[in-house]
């Protein structure tokens, strides 16, 4: 007998499709962490580890008394580990992280520490190698106090309002305890909810319209080796409407993390990423979609933070990649770039993109990538896009922006050893670009100290042809250090085929070259 509803609860394995297993109901684990009222004063929820779950001894972390499970994360920079913790709670707070001196070589007085971002105004008392506070505030941070090496990063939830039950139609359900179903498929209509306390590993595809993955659980891809996961991607929703993707925390994606792919009407909303484990984890990578909103999400990887790509193949719908919003978010990358948009360019075009209120915590110190890169190729335009409001850690040396069209490669590499013209041409899709017009920075802010010598964090545009240009680019209120962004700042290269680009409100006429 086929049914909708998959609840589970402790270890299981096998392949998902929301139709075809189930087993007990897990209600009764359930009760003692479900909220009984959203507006309950002064309220913890602690999710216990499922047991066999390895967590991290570098941490000890208390929320109003109470101990709070404390993950291990795994990682191929720095230290090549971090950790994580999550709890709900409702009213006052007052936490209490004490780092083990043992592991991360602190001293008493944490005087490395540094908690960020800054946005959440907390007050840290130490005492006795121990740091607290007191909020009333939700709050995803990063507390770190031997620089970049083993942070924690913990995440705090509002308490959660009717969440889905085991045996509620359409959900598949998975309790606390560590689940290996490798692949969860879902249909038109229904939910995947992974509880607090639940580990899944697993990735998750979906298909058709109004599609809702949720929880307080982890979904975790540690299983599996750089590119050889059980797909391609790791949350791969596909050629749906109405998808909403919240709450859980990601943790060691083996290849981009999420990529909903010709959707349309995307929410993804408090969703933390824990990754860096393997290269090209992207954290969050729309793909001919539209109307995406990313809101008050915590993305730590290794590949780009935020990548809007057009990936159609021949016979899939090229659709253009519209109405993007990125709001409210944390980012620390570790390898590649904070915003990529046009890496791969499969598509009609790319236009409204905005970006606001974020934070880049961390940046890698790398001439190759870019906290802004644009650079549409094929065939496709790119148009309205927007970056205000945004925080850059510049502790280490970075490049600011790079605005750069790019000539299309007509054939993929060929095997090694065939000929050059072995390879079938690759699917490009008509249109009459590439080219980047009506790009605004506003209230862009590189902020610590330069460590560096050497120059100002770069900005560089330049054209392809007079056809594919840059056209009408607007800097306002950017600032590298406290030095406001001008025409004549340093270590600005204007070159070939870029027109009309502003300063503070003022044209910059005849500007080539690089002003060092």
């Amino acid at each position: 007998m086929k049914l909708s509803t998959v609840a589970l609860a402790g270890a299981t394995s096998g392949a998902l499709t929301g139709t075809s297993y189930a087993s007990a109901s897990t209600a009764s684990s359930q009760a003692a962490t479900l909220p009984e009222s959203a507006a309950l004063p002064n309220r913890v929820i602690v999710y216990p580890a499922p047991e066999g779950e390895i967590l991290s001894p570098d941490y000890v972390v208390e929320v109003n008394g109470k101990s709070i499970p404390v993950y291990a994360i795994k990682s191929q920079w720095h230290d090549k580990k971090y950790s994580a913790a999550y709890f709900d709670f409702s009213g006052t707070v007052t936490v209490k992280i004490r780092p083990n001196p043992a592991t991360l070589k602190t001293t008493p007085a944490l005087d490395q520490l540094a908690i960020r971002p800054a946005k959440y105004g907390i007050q840290v008392t130490i005492a006795n190698g121990e740091a607290s506070f007191t909020t009333d505030k939700h709050f995803d941070i990063s507390f770190e106090p031997t620089g970049q090496n083993s942070p924690l990063h913990l995440f705090s939830n509002p308490i959660e309002v009717d969440p889905p039950k085991p045996g509620d139609r359409n959900v598949i359900y998975f309790g606390p305890g560590i689940h290996k179903p490798e692949r969860i498929d879902l249909t038109a209509g229904q939910t995947l909810y992974i509880a607090g306390g639940a580990i899944v590993k697993a990735a998750v595809t979906s298909s058709g319209d109004n599609i809702r993955i949720m929880g307080r659980g982890i979904l975790c891809g540690n299983d599996w080796p750089h590119s050889k996961g059980p797909t391609a991607r790791m949350v791969w929703p596909a050629d749906g409407r109405n998808i909403l993707l919240e709450d859980i925390i990601i943790r060691g994606a083996w290849n981009w993390t999420v990529a909903p792919s010709r959707c349309d009407q995307v929410l993804i909303r408090n969703l933390r990423i824990c990754g860096s484990r393997c290269g090209n984890d992207d954290g969050i990578d729309p793909c001919n979609s539209s109307n995406v909103t990313i809101r008050n999400c915590f993305v730590h990887t290794d590949d780009d933070g935020i990548a809007v790509k057009g990936t159609a193949n021949s016979g899939q719908n090229p659709k253009t990649t519209e109405n993007i919003v990125v709001e409210d978010c944390t980012f620390w990358i570790d390898f590649a770039n904070g915003f990529r948009i046009g890496a791969e360019s499969r598509a009609f075009g790319c236009r409204n993109f905005t970006a606001r209120n974020i934070d880049i915590i961390h940046f890698p110190n790398r001439s190759q990538v870019d906290i802004f890169l644009l650079h549409p190729t094929d065939n496709m335009p790119m148009e309205n896009l927007v970056f205000e409001d945004i925080r850059i850690n510049g502790e280490t040396p970075l490049n600011l922006a790079r605005l750069t069209p790019q000539a299309p490669i007509q054939r993929r590499p060929p095997a090694p050893g065939a000929p050059a013209d072995a390879a079938p041409p690759r699917f490009i899709v008509p249109g009459d670009g590439p080219y980047i017009h009506n790009v605004t920075f506003n209230k862009i802010e590189v902020y610590g100290k330069n460590k560096s010598e050497g120059p100002l964090p770069r900005v560089y545009l330049e054209g392809l042809t007079r056809e594919h240009n840059i056209a009408n680019v607007t800097f306002d209120r950017v600032t590298r250090y406290g030095e406001l962004l001008t025409a004549s700042s340093s270590n600005i290269r204007i070159e070939k085929f870029v027109e009309q680009v502003r300063f503070n409100g003022t044209a910059a006429t005849e500007l080539s070259g690089d002003r060092n």
